[in-house]
């Protein structure tokens, strides 16, 4: 199924659902063959970009892309994956994760940790991958002659192996990946770090943490959290962004792509009751600062009901203003600078300009009463 083909019935019909729309990303139909016999997220991932081919890859500029898709129910959890498209900046990260940590707050998950590691773009890989081959030469008979085989052609695998002592005293003293971050690689890093902050999330670097395959670059990511009823925190989400893999799948020079995997225990199964009264919002995020705080915003209408439309891939507002107008929006909401800092939002009015400031906090209980 193409992406844009999306079934509109029955398909946001619970509260998880609903939730992923309402950050913004669409439903896609995925066939449940994607996931048989597969229990790796880059697998997964890599045989939904490839059958969406035809659509990501049939302009020479891919379009922006934002969807999820759901899995299989398994022993009583639930799975989806959601995936951005074109979204170069860290905005990607942070709004994937946040709807994630959203939809488990909705479960009933608590004690969220992210853990992450900067793992470098192909500059970066290339870099460490050259610098790890001349340590192990230097090192030879500290490899047995399994590991010495790969010490050229493959020395990531030897640098990988966790299950074997002897490695991970010599890997110890290996050169690390993050000593050969690109100036671009660090700061994509900071900023990620940084939207975790300005969204109170604990989260861990593991320097060692990776995927199988080699597949995704720049950042790797998991979530843990602890289920309802349980006393430990448990991995319930993996992802990490896959540019280089996106790029050479949809045989374009320039693809930005992240996305994770997540199961959960359902614990809500009533269906969604949405709005009768409909309105029309849209919301404008102007600067840096902004760019901290507007998921907030998306939050605390989420989880009052209200839909809020807004654009991840437009900075100008010139152009969010321009889409505001062509969605016919009766109401906007607009965070800039100075709003950010005092954590608060203007809501204005479109049909007589008239607008009030209000802390981003009460921004849902506001809103919802415009409607009544």
């Amino acid at each position: 199924m193409q992406i844009d083909d999306i079934k509109k019935k029955n398909i946001i019909n619970h509260e998880s659902d609903y939730i992923a729309n309402h950050y913004g990303f669409d439903f896609v139909d995925v066939e449940e063959k994607i996931f048989k016999d597969n229990n790796l997220v880059e697998d997964e991932k890599l045989k939904i970009l490839k059958s969406f081919k035809s659509e990501l890859g049939a302009k020479r500029i891919s379009p922006l892309k934002m969807f999820f898709y759901k899995k299989p129910v398994v022993k009583k959890t639930s799975g989806m994956g959601m995936d951005i498209i074109n979204v170069e900046s860290a905005l990607a990260e942070a709004t994937v994760i946040k709807t994630a940590i959203s939809i488990l707050e909705n479960e009933g998950y608590s004690d969220f940790t992210v853990i992450l590691n900067a793992i470098g773009d192909r500059e970066s890989q290339k870099a460490f991958k050259s610098a790890l081959s001349a340590f192990y030469k230097e090192n030879r008979s500290e490899l047995k002659a399994i590991e010495q085989k790969k010490i050229t052609k493959d020395p990531l695998s030897i640098y990988y192996t966790f299950n074997k002592k002897y490695l991970q005293e010599i890997n110890a003293r290996a050169p690390s990946p993050m000593q050969f971050l690109s100036k671009r690689s660090i700061e994509h890093f900071q900023d990620t770090i940084e939207f975790l902050e300005s969204f109170g999330i604990d989260y861990l670097i593991d320097e060692n943490m990776t995927g199988s395959k080699l597949f995704f670059s720049k950042i790797i990511f998991k979530i843990m959290a602890k289920a309802p009823g349980k006393k430990e925190v448990e991995e319930v989400a993996f992802g990490g962004r896959y540019d280089e893999i996106g790029g050479d799948v949809l045989k374009k020079k320039k693809v930005s792509a992240i996305g994770l995997s997540m199961n959960f225990q359902k614990k809500k199964n009533k269906k969604v009751k949405l709005l009768k009264k409909k309105i029309n919002i849209h919301l404008l995020k102007i600067g840096s600062t902004s760019k901290l705080k507007y998921l907030e915003i998306i939050d605390a209408m989420a989880k009052v009901g209200v839909p809020v439309s807004y654009d991840i891939d437009k900075e100008k507002i010139s152009e969010q203003i321009k889409r505001a107008a062509a969605k016919e929006s009766e109401y906007v909401l607009i965070i800039g600078e100075q709003e950010a800092k005092k954590d608060k939002v203007l809501i204005r009015r479109m049909s007589d300009f008239s607008q009030t400031e209000i802390p981003i906090k009460d921004v849902g209980k506001y809103v919802k009463k415009l409607i009544k």
